[in-house]
């Protein structure tokens, strides 16, 4: 462990800026502070105070020694807190709060490369809708969520899983085939277009509570587009089953449709300007002291960038 007065002793020496005032806050005397001193400058083989400027300065060296003590510090109050948690078994669970379409189709696929590198934690999985997913962040319900917004708050961060744009999916039957021949089934290379272009069709969009739904209400606000006729599905394979058969056009993202695998082929157009609205995000809070989030957030990042390649 290290020996506090590593830090304590030299800190406020460079505080002071003199040996005998850091030695009578201290409490020791001041021939034992500088013989404390020169011991640990012997043992470097550095000097860490110029002693030749008034006031008393650190030396390079002793600014980067105290970088070092800081370090020092904050890896082994980080090693207690792993171990307190250990030994209360928090480190043995995993609470993850996922939007209802990343559980399904998202979720999945990170959880057994997780599982390889933790075999003996438990996972705690539960689904809220956008509105109150962040909540649960907040009062400190889960260690994690799985969403595609962005926070707010200061004390989450957050790390972009995967690049999952929003499309459109339209059924490739013969009016779209004349207006865009050769182009089904391309996911990789969607079709840019302005959503006024498909002013016309009908638009089949999910129940407002789901991530997809928001998404696809603020890309229309954003466009300014007022579908011709609007149907509410309750899932996004229903979506797509309507859409393959003729029905209308529906928001998509590229992780779903290589999970769903539409029984017919679609073609697909992106829209530029709302590129990021369904990025995939795992959000937790900033001072959480479980190691197994960043490596979550790891295995996640590797899995969905495999997948998506």
């Amino acid at each position: 462990m290290l020996d506090q007065r590593y830090f304590k002793y030299i800190k406020t020496i460079a505080q002071c800026h003199s040996f005998s005032k850091a030695a009578q806050i201290l409490y020791i005397s001041q021939p034992a502070l500088s013989r404390f001193v020169k011991k640990v400058e012997d043992e470097l083989g550095v000097s860490l105070f110029d002693r030749d400027t008034i006031p008393l300065g650190l030396t390079p060296a002793g600014e980067r020694y105290l970088e070092y003590l800081d370090q020092f510090q904050s890896l082994e109050q980080e090693m207690y807190a792993e171990f307190s948690a250990n030994a209360t078994g928090q480190q043995n669970c995993l609470t993850i709060a996922t939007l209802p379409l990343l559980g399904i189709y998202v979720l999945p696929k990170i959880i057994p490369d997780f599982a390889e590198l933790y075999p003996s934690i438990d996972l705690h999985i539960t689904e809220c809708s956008s509105g109150e997913i962040l909540k649960q962040l907040d009062d400190e319900n889960v260690d994690l969520v799985l969403t595609n917004l962005k926070p707010a708050r200061e004390e989450f961060a957050f790390r972009q899983l995967l690049r999952d744009p929003l499309l459109l999916a339209a059924p490739y039957d013969a009016r779209m085939r004349r207006r865009f021949p050769g182009c089904a089934g391309n996911l990789n290379s969607p079709i840019s277009i302005d959503l006024g272009e498909l002013a016309d069709e009908t638009l089949i969009v999910l129940r407002v509570w789901q991530n997809m739904r928001i998404a696809a209400d603020a890309a229309c606000q954003h466009y300014g587009f007022t579908p011709r006729r609007v149907i509410e599905a309750p899932s996004l394979p229903t979506a797509l089953s309507l859409v393959c058969s003729g029905q209308g056009i529906t928001f998509i993202c590229p992780s779903y449709v290589h999970c769903i695998q539409p029984q017919q082929p679609l073609i697909y157009f992106s829209l530029e300007e709302v590129q990021d609205m369904t990025d995939i995000l795992a959000v937790y809070r900033k001072d959480t002291r479980k190691r197994c989030v960043s490596d979550f957030c790891r295995c996640a990042t590797k899995k969905l960038g495999s997948d998506q390649r």
